[in-house]
């Protein structure tokens, strides 16, 4: 994988060449050389569409990396503040998974102390809403087999780098929290 300062791509180069046609190094010379360090995010986007041709999930990946590369994005930020995920597969089926998040009751047993307000939810597929001081909670469920299923916790608009591990230890041990409350 192709070194650029102090950051390391998240994805390999064979990977982003298969995809793309050129490695981390090749993409980076060529943004530095199309003077991307002084676009944002939607100019690098756009130039990578509209001059390279570069597949829609590719071009975001691309950009993305060549941001972090140059210092112009941090880890976990993105164009509405910060963002971290946390997940856990439990052993118990999706709809006692979905009903220990969806019932308040159930949910007051595990969840972590903050406001919450719920703003949408979809039976065994997500449950969004506010959490704290503007960010946004989403949790996505999925089916693992029988008696095995997930959950997906992703936190944005979080204001800066410090919330970034706090809500993702705040989670961590909310879901161990959960997780001893279906498993036991």
């Amino acid at each position: 994988m192709a070194r650029t300062g102090a950051k390391q791509p998240s994805m390999s180069d064979a990977a982003v060449k298969a995809k793309t046609g050129r490695d981390w190094a090749g993409w980076f010379a060529v943004l530095d050389r199309a003077g991307a360090a002084s676009l944002d995010h939607k100019g690098i986007v756009a130039l990578l569409s509209d001059t390279y041709g570069v597949p829609a999930w590719w071009r975001q990946m691309v950009a993305v990396e060549y941001e972090r590369a140059r210092g112009l994005r941090a880890r976990h930020e993105t164009a509405s503040g910060y963002s971290v995920a946390v997940s856990r597969t439990l052993a118990t089926s999706l709809t006692k998974l979905y009903a220990a998040v969806a019932t308040e009751a159930t949910r007051a047993k595990w969840f972590p102390k903050g406001k919450f307000e719920s703003s949408s939810q979809t039976r065994d597929k997500y449950f969004r809403g506010a959490w704290g001081k503007g960010a946004r909670l989403e949790i996505n469920f999925y089916s693992k087999g029988a008696d095995k299923a997930q959950l997906a916790v992703q936190i944005s608009k979080l204001a800066g780098k410090a919330e970034v591990e706090a809500q993702r230890d705040l989670w961590k041990s909310a879901l161990g929290k959960l997780q001893e409350l279906l498993e036991s």
